[in-house]
């Protein structure tokens, strides 16, 4: 008998879908499918998760209006974020996520989610001895990863960190929401340098030197492992002022991230005498190789113990006197070595190790632009990396020196933010970069969902900075300390506005350019009620992470105009066209008319912008050729991909 379908209620039909795509599962045409206690089909979890109203807070945001749009850092629980984010569906690059790892000592399960995903506390610490910690871990994970697949591109990617307690499940879980198929790899990194006996039992243990990142495409066919193309941005930083024989170079960081006794120490400018110490840890360069590259300049070095708590011993111009740590002013030592050094740069081609301004400034090391386009990298992050082919990954092992090791991601964060800060795990640098080097273009989007201390944004930061990149980051946290404290206002967002102004507690950094918006993700569910009651600055908060064009997908932003600057003009579009509010309180009427038109148009030639005016308004009795209306609060709904009629339905199904 032939099913009619067109007659079966909604519930009906949903049923129906569940069972086929069980059927199929059984059959083995998609492959295995995990089966644990409380399991429920993902997308079946997420159709039932609604959208929040969220605002932007300005006090925990970070950098101009041009600057804040180009990142976002939401506090929240995490399933209903990446719903709320609608405009971004489809649009990211690369997830690069470190979740919790289910040690009993991170992971929190709300026993409400089974029946609720939109409630939004985080639940109680799921303990080691709790019996069903693998199935809670795995209900938890399921629609967040369904929905991490929802927003990347068709040749997106996602990395996922993990460690061995829920390694082979997570494997699993990975292979049936992105296919076997689609699993570009599985890397293997050195997390310590030392053994611990920390699994295996009592006797004969092993010691877990070693972490894992699941990295899957979500199309492999689409996907390009390996680093892209440079754009002319990018390589316009490349200059050739010395006739270097080798071609263009950029003058680049002559210093890595940790601390090494015999590579922390002092060198002394030939040119201006002064003492440089390395600005982050250790001098990249070998000692033997430090020297032979100073002596480069024409002036012979010799060793120098002083008294500035280094354990190794300064490099200082042969026959200098000092006074304490700072050599003495005047001295021929110090005239003859400039006389030297100058004459090698009226000569040209410089050594490898440059002084900047002229010889005025301090040591950075020459990255031609040649290496770079074959692929190879600054040793700060790639260390010893000889990748001829990238596109082959396979299950690949990083040791320390390509990727960091646990330690070295919290003294990163330690120095930052200082210590206090209560994490005893943290990704280092090295790692992420890159990561989020092989598998996100130049100009790309990053999300992380377990944002945590926030080095995924921190990497995006340095990246773009090293490199003239231009890639974003989209983090969602909603981590709690013991005491309650929100930790994505105190540490996440505080670690983020130190590394981009350059205000480390360990000291002063150069400043990055960059910024992020700090969106709250509010508790409250959006419909067309909670909309209609907003205040028109929570108003212009919602349109402004709300609002895409779908032209332009996730590329479009809005900047935001000064609070109490204009009646209606609130934000403008990258090609100068304003937005413009007609709105007040919920009580206050809310029509574009024809007078109101005349005072849009008036503050738009004022503000200098195009003759084309975008007008949200509840309604609207003038209409023109330039006007774009956007009803409220149908378009904002819109915006934020809330269905009103499958809520609608929804509804009916609930109360039936």
């Amino acid at each position: 008998m032939q099913m009619d379908l067109d007659q079966l209620p909604r519930a009906a039909l949903i049923k129906l879908l569940q069972e086929h795509e069980a059927s199929l599962l059984e059959a083995g045409k998609d492959g295995i499918v995990m089966n644990y206690a409380g399991r429920t089909a993902p997308w079946q979890i997420i159709r039932q998760v609604k959208p929040k109203l969220s605002r932007i807070i300005k006090k925990y945001s970070c950098g101009t209006e041009d600057q804040q749009f180009q990142n976002e850092l939401w506090e929240g629980e995490n399933l209903s974020a990446m719903v709320t984010l609608y405009k971004y569906r489809g649009q990211v690059d690369l997830i690069m996520t470190d979740p919790p790892y289910n040690t009993g000592e991170d992971f929190r399960y709300n026993d409400k989610w089974d029946t609720d995903p939109n409630d939004p506390d985080l639940g109680d610490l799921v303990p080691k001895e709790d019996g069903s910690k693998h199935s809670k871990w795995l209900r938890f994970m399921t629609p967040r990863l369904w929905m991490m697949r929802e927003m990347l591109k068709p040749n997106g990617v996602i990395a996922i960190c993990i460690d061995h307690r829920e390694l082979f499940r997570l494997g699993m879980l990975m292979d049936e929401i992105f296919k076997e198929d689609n699993r570009i790899g599985i890397i293997n990194w050195q997390k310590a340098y030392s053994p611990k006996n920390d699994t295996g039992g009592k006797k004969g243990g092993l010691s877990t030197a070693t972490e894992y990142v699941l990295v899957y495409a979500k199309d492999m066919d689409r996907t390009k492992t390996g680093l892209l193309d440079r754009t002319a941005s990018m390589n316009s930083r490349y200059t050739n002022e010395d006739g270097d024989p080798d071609g263009e170079w950029t003058a680049a960081d002559v210093t890595a991230p940790e601390y090494r006794k015999t590579g922390t120490y002092a060198i002394q400018s030939p040119f201006t005498g002064r003492m440089f110490y390395p600005t982050r840890g250790h001098w990249v360069s070998d000692r033997a190789e430090m020297k032979r590259s100073l002596e480069a300049w024409g002036v012979e070095y010799a060793s120098k113990k002083l008294d500035d708590h280094c354990e190794a011993d300064a490099l200082v111009i042969k026959g200098c006197k000092f006074e304490g740590l700072e050599p003495k002013a005047g001295q021929a030592a110090l005239k003859k070595a400039r006389v030297s050094a100058l004459k090698v740069m009226d000569r040209g081609v410089w050594p490898s190790l440059v002084f900047t301004d002229g010889g005025e400034g301090g040591p950075r090391q020459k990255k031609h632009l040649t290496k770079v386009r074959k692929g190879k990298v600054p040793l700060t992050y790639w260390a010893k990396d000889e990748y001829e082919d990238p596109l082959v990954m396979g299950t690949q092992s990083w040791d320390h020196e390509e990727s960091g090791h646990s330690q070295a991601g919290v003294n990163e964060l330690t120095a930052v933010v200082g210590p206090g800060h209560n994490f005893k795990t943290v990704k280092p640098l090295r790692l992420i970069k890159k990561i989020i080097q092989i598998w996100c273009r130049p100009d790309g989007v990053v999300m992380d969902p377990f944002a945590g201390s926030g080095t995924t944004g921190h990497a995006v930061l340095d990246l773009n900075q090293d490199s003239g990149a231009s890639r974003r980051f989209i983090m969602i946290e909603q981590g709690n300390t013991e005491k309650g404290d929100r930790y994505a206002k105190t540490l996440t967002a505080d670690r983020l506005r130190r590394v981009i102004s350059g205000d480390w507690v360990s000291g002063k950094r150069p400043s990055m350019l960059g910024g992020f918006r700090f969106v709250e993700l509010q508790r409250k569910d959006v419909d067309a009620k909670a909309v209609i009651d907003l205040a028109r600055e929570e108003m212009i908060d919602l349109l402004l992470t709300s609002y895409w064009n779908k032209a332009e997908k996730a590329k479009s932003y809005l900047k935001r105009l000064d609070v109490g600057s204009h009646k209606y003009l609130f934000g403008v579009s990258p090609n100068n066209e304003g937005f413009f509010l007609v709105w007040g309180a919920s009580e206050s009427p809310s029509v574009l008319d024809r007078a109101v038109f005349r005072a849009i148009v008036e503050e738009a030639q004022k503000a200098g912008l195009a003759r084309r005016y975008h007008v949200y308004a509840r309604t609207a009795v003038y209409t023109g050729s330039s006007v774009e209306f956007y009803k409220i609060p149908d378009k904002v709904l819109e915006h934020i991909g809330f269905n009103i009629r499958a809520d609608a339905l929804n509804n009916e199904e609930a109360s039936a």
